[in-house]
């Protein structure tokens, strides 16, 4: 008759209660009841099994038996190795192994709800032991060699065998069952780790869907015991062996630890007590496990939605006290700090959940929710900086992961920041300068070069000036930095012409920043592109107009560097003029007349310089004269020199476009304005302010200040004789006679003696152009000092007496001339404004002053009234 064992469902012959008192006194003494002789292990090992089938309440003590013959033979596996092969150690047990494998999986085959549970802890909790105990022999791998220790424990009997006896007692699990066969694992890789590692690789990589899905509920069910206040101080929670497990699964399954969580997370949507700490539990998880943070990171915020997310605000609301949730958010914010790969995916989450662009949605968002996650980015705001500040302080460079990912989506945050507004705008503004703070000048200077080269309003720019401020205190030299790489993408045209004037505009509008507390920031500007004079020059001849004037506007504000080399002198001195001309050219410009000011400014602050006074006023004076600009003054006065080419013919006048007369008028006032200050003495220190004020002072002080310079002047003379008359350069200073090469003044003066002695007309006023050229001839020879008092007055009879009168005047002034020649020696006294002036001799001048006298007499009835101003005083 067959009997049932312990309610496995394991048949086996009927034994008699003396055999079975027997058999057990045989176990327990180790010898043979009825022949009494020692029981060989084989024997002893046959004698526990037959227990094992027979009597139920021997399980405990045949398997732990059973633990000493796998010992046994594990230690004889290891003391082979370590004798290098050399001989047979200790019995062996391979035989017996077997057996006792073939018992206890058939045991799990007949009754897998009874048995397999109870084999699969004891065979589990076995290879743990092993591992533990024999990880410190010789022949053992280190517990971080994983292959190399696998690969020892697979080719030893013993172990391979218990693998395979738990390996089974899994596969024959189903449904919730099978998380006893893992809950054991669990036990065993959280008492010992690292040294089992090898077993979860292994078991994982034979069970990898069972494994992760039931490592995950059973993870969760104990946090979720440990969660409750019923928890015992003894007890050791699971997560470090969770994260481990997945951690060695991760390399070869990560797409199903992905699937399994994203599982878990969406199965906690529903109501139940262990739902409610599913969150929690991957957040804790999360921190445990870069792995898994990733997970989270770039998988399961895409799955929060509108409406999970109020799904999650109801859930973790139940049931939590302020200090719970104030402690979650932490725990978030520890995570997010950490968060590497997808942190921008987090950070604009959070954004638009905390100021939703658009609610327009099916499902509107809880308020509550939008609470939390603007309570996210303040400590997140807050933290960053404790962390950031804090490691400065102490010298840490401890990576922040968060700060170092967001690096290369900082184009991207700037341009948000530029768009939104209030706290969004806030926070962006926040994480930016935290991130250039962390990470050094250069990510700094970035930011602040983007913002500069983008920014289109004062508001914007007012951003900008909040980051250099946060920059300011560990990043001194971040606005040098900045304008050097602006100064880059100008000069290697990587800005279009928009981009560049803009961020040109965008320079102007700081350096005349008024507000006081940004006086060291503009100061600091000045300083930066003083240091870059050859980019900036390089935009004074920019194609476009608008990018070469508020290039000007920049030079103008900062001036010159202490120090400029001469090859940058040159460039400089040349471009500017170029640009100020170009621009009286334009019609278009915008603020034409205050462009025209700063050129002003400049060409002063260059003429502060010896050799730049020299270099601005020869291309002044060379742009005047150039074909292209002459139309800017009035081109139709006939000239007399160089009228043609004897044998071609008169020279042709060129078609030149006619310019409105109020434009030709401004252009040259603007042109004699800015050639006269080029000549003062102290206006390489002018400043559009200071000049304006100079410019309504009426006291004796402004004539003082506006002195014109007598290196200025002198440079002024000798340009003009060389470019107007440039055969006059080494002509002696003697006045020649008629029938003698003339040169400069004497050719005008007998061209004009020719013309009146010839003119057949009765009045001067029928050659009008004859007569202004004859008066502008002597008022200049009389300013110049060339003629005395009384015979530089005699234009003023000129539009009164006939033309062979003015031809005898002119003539007498010719005999003076030559009689009289100007030398510079003779220039020895000066007037009250300081400038130099020449002495006559009385009696050199009276003898020429008969004719005037003469004719005087001739012309009493009109010209009486002006006798006494030909009196020798």
């Amino acid at each position: 008759m067959a009997t049932t064992i312990g309610g496995g469902g394991v048949s086996a012959p009927s034994h008699t209660p003396q055999e079975l008192q027997a058999e057990i006194k045989t176990f327990v003494q180790g010898k043979h009841a009825t022949f009494g002789h020692k029981l060989t292990l084989e024997e002893h090992a046959r004698s526990a099994l037959s227990l094992l089938r027979n009597v139920p309440a021997a399980r405990s003590a045949v398997l732990e038996f059973l633990q000493g013959i796998f010992d046994e033979a594990v230690n004889s596996h290891i003391l082979q190795i370590e004798s290098e092969g050399s001989g047979t150690v200790g019995p062996n047990l391979d035989p017996v192994i077997q057996e006792v494998c073939s018992v206890l999986l058939g045991f799990v085959k007949v009754n897998p709800q009874a048995w397999a549970p109870l084999i699969s802890a004891w065979s589990i909790d076995l290879l743990g032991q092993i591992s533990t105990k024999y990880a410190g022999r010789r022949g053992v791998p280190h517990s971080s060699s994983l292959n190399e220790l696998l690969q020892l424990w697979m080719t030893c009997k013993a172990t391979r065998t218990l693998m395979d006896i738990y390996t089974q007692c899994l596969a024959a699990m189903t449904g919730s069952s099978a998380d006893l066969c893992v809950d054991a694992l669990l036990d065993t890789s959280v008492q010992h780790s690292p040294h089992f590692d090898w077993v979860v690789a292994h078991i994982g990589s034979s069970f990898p869907n069972t494994i992760i899905t039931r490592v995950l509920s059973c993870g969760l069910k104990d946090f979720c015991s440990h969660s409750s206040s019923q928890v015992t101080e003894s007890h050791v929670p699971k997560l470090a062996s969770v994260v481990g497990i997945l951690g060695h699964l991760a390399a070869h399954h990560a797409q199903d630890i992905r699937e399994a969580l994203l599982q878990l997370f969406h199965v906690s949507l529903s109501e139940g007590k262990q739902e409610q700490y599913t969150v929690p539990f991957l957040l804790e998880l999360a921190t445990m496990s870069p792995m898994l943070l990733r997970v989270i990171t770039t998988e399961l915020v895409d799955s929060l939605s509108a409406d999970v997310l109020n799904q999650l605000a109801r859930q973790l609301s139940k049931g939590r006290s302020k200090a719970d949730m104030e402690g979650l958010i932490s725990l978030v914010v520890h995570l997010i700090t950490k968060t590497g790969s997808g942190c921008q995916k987090v950070l604009k989450f959070l954004l638009d959940t905390a100021c939703p662009v658009d609610q327009t949605g099916e499902v509107p968002l809880d308020p509550a929710v939008q609470h939390t996650c603007t309570v996210i980015l303040n400590t997140l705001v807050s933290d960053l900086q404790k962390l950031v500040f804090g490691r400065a302080q102490q010298g840490d460079i401890t990576e922040i992961l968060f700060l170092s990912e967001l690096q290369a989506h900082r184009t991207h945050l700037c341009q948000e920041m530029l768009l939104v507004n209030g706290s969004r705008q806030w926070w962006l503004v926040q994480i930016l300068r935290l991130l250039g703070c962390h990470l050094g000048e250069s990510c700094a200077a970035d930011i602040v070069t983007f913002n500069l080269q983008h920014a289109q309003s004062q508001q914007q720019l007012g951003l900008l000036l909040e980051l250099l401020e946060g920059f300011q205190c560990c990043l001194p030299d971040v606005t040098g930095a900045a304008v050097c790489r602006c100064m880059d993408s100008l000069q290697t045209g990587t800005l279009n012409n928009t981009q560049a004037s803009r961020l040109l505009a965008n320079i102007v509008h700081l350096l005349k920043s008024e507000d006081m507390g940004k006086r060291h920031f503009r100061w600091q500007l000045q300083e930066a592109i003083l240091l870059h004079l050859q980019p900036m020059t390089s935009q004074l001849e920019h194609s476009c107009l608008q990018v070469a004037a508020k290039a000007m506007q920049i030079q103008a504000i900062v001036g010159l560097p202490a120090k400029p080399t001469t090859p940058a002198l040159i460039h400089t001195c040349l471009a500017a003029v170029r640009c100020f001309f170009r621009v009286l050219h334009d019609t278009d410009l915008e603020e034409k007349i205050t462009v025209i000011q700063y050129c002003k400014v400049y060409l002063s602050h260059l003429c502060g310089v010896q050799l730049g006074q020299t270099l601005v006023i020869r291309h002044l004076v060379k742009g005047m004269l150039d074909k292209q600009n002459i139309q800017l003054g009035r081109s139709s006065t006939p000239t007399v020199f160089h009228a043609g080419v004897i044998g071609k013919g008169l020279r042709h006048k060129p078609d030149a476009k006619q310019l409105p007369s109020d434009q030709v008028t401004g252009s040259c006032q603007a042109v004699l304005d800015v050639l006269y200050t080029c000549t003062l003495h102290e206006h390489h220190h002018a400043s559009i302010p200071k000049h304006e004020e100079d410019r309504m002072d009426t006291s004796d002080s402004r004539v003082e200040r506006r002195r014109i310079s007598s290196s200025g002047s002198r440079t002024l003379a000798l340009l003009v004789v060389e470019l107007v008359c440039p055969d006059v350069i080494q002509a002696p200073t003697d006045w020649p006679d008629e029938e003698f090469t003339k040169y400069t003044v004497e050719s005008v003066i007998s061209t004009l003696i020719t013309h009146w002695e010839g003119s057949r007309s009765s009045v001067t006023a029928d050659t009008s152009w004859h007569l202004q050229a004859s008066c502008k001839a002597l008022e200049c020879m009389g300013e110049a000092h060339l003629l005395p008092a009384p015979l530089g007055y005699v234009s003023e009879l000129f539009h009164i007496v006939t033309p062979y009168e003015v031809a005898l005047l002119l003539r007498e002034v010719w005999k003076f001339m030559v009689e009289n020649p100007p030398s510079p020696e003779l220039y020895s006294m000066r007037d009250i404004t300081g400038r130099p002036i020449r002495f006559f001799n009385p009696d050199l001048v009276r003898k020429h002053l008969a004719v005037v006298l003469s004719i005087l007499h001739s012309n009493i009835p009109k010209l009486g009234h002006l006798y006494s101003r030909f009196q020798l005083q």
